[in-house]
């Protein structure tokens, strides 16, 4: 790579490609990448016309400089699902200029239209080292980036050591039943008098899944007196359960007058977290409670919660948890929404964090919860947790992609039909939208599942492509339904069930060491797993040979042993 300076900043050129920035600052030459200390305004490239850009949203996001999303600009901290790592890849020419954080800590991204095309700023409020290098492919851009965070590796299969049952997850799947009535009771205009529980509905889906050769499961069980099928759901099947918990949303108190009963009584969260308001809530730099995940009333209207701070949400865990567990102790895990999806200050006088103390409070208090010997995982996540977490629901799914993304945690349960579908194939299944930076980084650290609101049944008509999407990135799948709705499901989630599985139970512990577009349009592309397993993915209307191998069209290949 050859550094050039400027009369504005510098240029960095390799194999005829060059990137221009504009500085103050001079960066630092090194064998083959320049480094910058920089507070402030982080130097980045002028993005061209033909340019795309990639971006750390969730597992990672490809967009056209010229592009045209419905989402428009990005703006999102490092540290949080909208960057989950430290690093942002600009593609031009074939070739890969990654810029990479020393941390994300305090530093954040935008893209934003200008004359027709994006332009990308960084800023950071803490001094922090940039590191720039083009690289000839993006798994080698990738594999650079690794190198950088090597402190961070945090290796499945030693957590899969320490937690035997956790291996259900190899070659397995989440699944999430929901009761009919459950969005009736937990976001609907009225106070009905039932039950939004599921216990016998997950016990009547095993006892089918189970039947059509549905050997790996962990079921999600949300409501608090569900934890009964925790019990015979491992004993009967051989499934393990883990329970839904929430240290973030805290509701006021005097939202008891209008939030259905039946949410409050059987979501034992919420229960637990009213006694944090007003004094444990996070608070802003003006003083201001932060405001969290918005509830329904039966007044027809949406109310706000308030955040906990993450310094109380520590100590809950380390109060309730245990406890919980004694009464359940079938329980194999436990699923901790919000808490992993990002890092936060809180200016309290009474329970003061910093966005860096956020980092290790958070870690510790994975921590903690997989010292009990429960399998830990959260809502998205980030690098700098990875050591503390087994897995996640969402990264697989990148936030500006989900179909209703504001509100696709409410309908969770839904089919989204053909306005769903239509969205879905113009972004979270439009092979030129989706790259895996994430897995070609960690993969063999994290499991990562989709979001429970963009789950592989979320439209019928698209559960193959998703499940495409599954398989060559690795990712194991996430089933998220009505109770009704299961008997027409079925037979399509069993069939992309062992469809993912055949890769999974092969790939999930491994690194993936290498990614390719087969074809210019972007739709056969390419993944190998630790040098060993390769999946061909053809999202085209039109078979592919591959190696003398057919790839039928919407289809893929898994091959032993081919690697090049």
């Amino acid at each position: 790579m050859n550094f050039v300076s400027t009369e504005n900043g510098f240029r960095l050129e390799r194999n005829g490609t060059s990137f221009t920035f504009s500085a103050k600052k001079i960066p630092t030459c090194c064998e083959d990448f320049v480094k910058l200390t920089v507070r402030g305004t982080i130097p980045v490239p002028k993005i061209i016309s033909g340019d795309r850009i990639l971006l750390p949203v969730d597992e990672g996001i490809a967009l056209a400089a010229e592009g045209e999303y419905e989402f428009g600009n990005i703006s999102s901290d490092f540290c949080s699902r909208g960057g989950t790592m430290s690093m942002i890849i600009i593609e031009r020419n074939g070739q890969y200029l990654l810029c990479a954080l020393d941390t994300g800590a305090y530093a954040r991204y935008e893209l934003i239209k200008e004359s027709g095309l994006y332009q990308l700023s960084m800023y950071c409020t803490e001094p922090c080292e940039v590191q720039y290098i083009i690289c000839s492919t993006l798994a080698e851009a990738c594999r650079y980036y690794r190198r950088l965070k090597a402190h961070l590796l945090s290796f499945l299969e030693n957590k899969i050591s320490a937690l035997p049952e956790s291996e259900t997850l190899i070659g397995g799947a989440i699944f999430w039943v929901w009761n009919d009535d459950y969005e009736r009771v937990m976001y609907s205009d009225e106070n009905p008098d039932i039950s939004p529980c599921a216990a016998e509905f997950m016990l009547q889906a095993a006892e089918k899944l189970y039947a059509r050769g549905v050997k790996k499961a962990l079921f999600g069980i949300f409501f608090g007196p569900d934890g009964r099928a925790a019990a015979p759901l491992y004993n009967k099947f051989g499934y393990i359960s883990t329970k839904y918990d929430n240290y973030n949303d805290v509701p006021r108190p005097d939202m008891l007058k209008f939030i259905p009963k039946n949410r409050i009584l059987n979501c034992d969260y919420s229960q637990r977290r009213i006694k944090d308001y007003p004094d444990g809530v996070q608070t802003d730099a003006n003083g201001e409670l932060t405001k969290a995940w918005a509830l329904r009333g039966y007044d027809g209207k949406m109310h706000d919660q308030n955040t906990l701070c993450p310094k109380v949400a520590a100590q809950r865990m380390k109060e309730e948890i245990p406890a919980q567990w004694e009464e359940f102790p079938a329980y194999k895990g436990r699923f901790i929404d919000v808490y992993g999806g990002g890092i936060a200050s809180c200016s309290s006088k009474k329970h003061p964090v910093t966005r860096g103390e956020c980092i290790q409070i958070k870690n510790k208090a994975f921590r903690f919860v997989s010292d009990l010997g429960l399998i830990t995982g959260t809502e998205d996540g980030f690098e700098d947790i990875i050591g503390s977490i087994l897995y996640n629901e969402g990264m697989n799914s990148p936030f500006h992609f989900r179909f209703d993304k504001m509100d696709c945690g409410r309908r969770k349960a839904q089919d989204y039909g053909e306005e769903g579908a239509a969205f879905q194939k113009k972004y979270m299944l439009n092979p030129a939208c989706r790259v895996p930076l994430w897995h070609l980084v960690y993969h063999d650290c994290v499991i990562s599942f989709p979001y429970w609101g963009d789950a592989i049944n979320s439209c019928r008509e698209t559960m193959q492509d998703k499940a495409l999407f599954s398989c060559l990135y690795g990712c194991p799948p996430l089933y998220s339904f009505f109770a009704g709705n299961f008997d027409a499901l079925e037979e399509e989630i069993v069939r992309t069930y062992h469809m993912i599985a055949e890769v999974t139970e092969k790939v999930t512990t491994l690194p993936m060491t290498d990614f390719v577009y087969l074809t210019k349009d972007f739709t056969v592309q390419k993944t190998v797993f630790g040098g060993r397993y390769t999946v061909v993915a053809n999202f085209s209307e039109k078979d592919f040979e591959y190696k003398g191998v057919v790839v039928k069209a919407h289809n893929k290949t898994f091959i032993e042993g081919d690697t090049k």
